[in-house]
């Protein structure tokens, strides 16, 4: 008898061990990429627009990690826009005179949706932009665009998604790409 009920115990830990981490597991976090992006993938390449992209999630899973954000379920990120600091390899491949010695105001915008655990769904309409130069001098590719993912994914673990638009106006990122139609 005494065998059987120390099964029972064990079975009950083990339910109990599997309940709890089905409660602490982490939210399903998707990025997709918008329209405008989508436009402007053949002149920033195929490739960054993806790191880009994967970079938002990566983002957003950590910040949801670090703060054990168990009240989110779901979140939903559509990348609408980014623009980055220096040129991408695709645009210096096709703009003869760029380098990565060119730099300008990068960012990126967001918009989407976070579902609570209650079925509370909030929605997202995030931008940030660097809007000073002088800010920019030591900056990477997608340096502005990335501040944008971590800004934003740390007011979703917060449960602070709120439509937020922050500093800057948006970018195309597109330097001196002449072959675009001014008129």
């Amino acid at each position: 008898m005494s065998r059987l009920s120390g099964l029972a115990a064990g079975l009950s830990a083990l339910g109990l061990l599997f309940a709890a981490s089905a409660a602490s597991a982490s939210p399903v976090v998707n990025v997709t990429i918008g329209a405008d992006l989508a436009k402007k993938t053949p002149q920033f390449g195929t490739r960054d627009v993806e790191q880009i992209r994967g970079w938002l999630k990566e983002a957003t899973e950590r910040a949801l990690a670090r703060k054990g954000a168990t009240s989110i379920e779901r979140v939903d990120l559509v990348l609408e826009n980014a623009a980055p600091n220096r040129p991408t390899f695709e645009q210096m491949r096709r703009t003869p005179g760029l380098s990565f010695h060119s730099i300008g105001l990068g960012g990126a915008k967001i918009t989407g949706t976070v579902t609570g655990a209650d079925g509370v769904v909030k929605p997202i309409n995030y931008q940030w932009y660097e809007n000073d130069l002088r800010q920019e001098h030591a900056a990477s590719t997608w340096s502005d665009a990335e501040r944008a993912f971590y800004l934003l994914a740390d007011r979703i673990a917060k449960d602070k998604p709120a439509d937020r638009l922050g500093p800057g106006a948006p970018t195309d990122g597109l330097f001196g790409d002449y072959n675009r139609r001014f008129f």
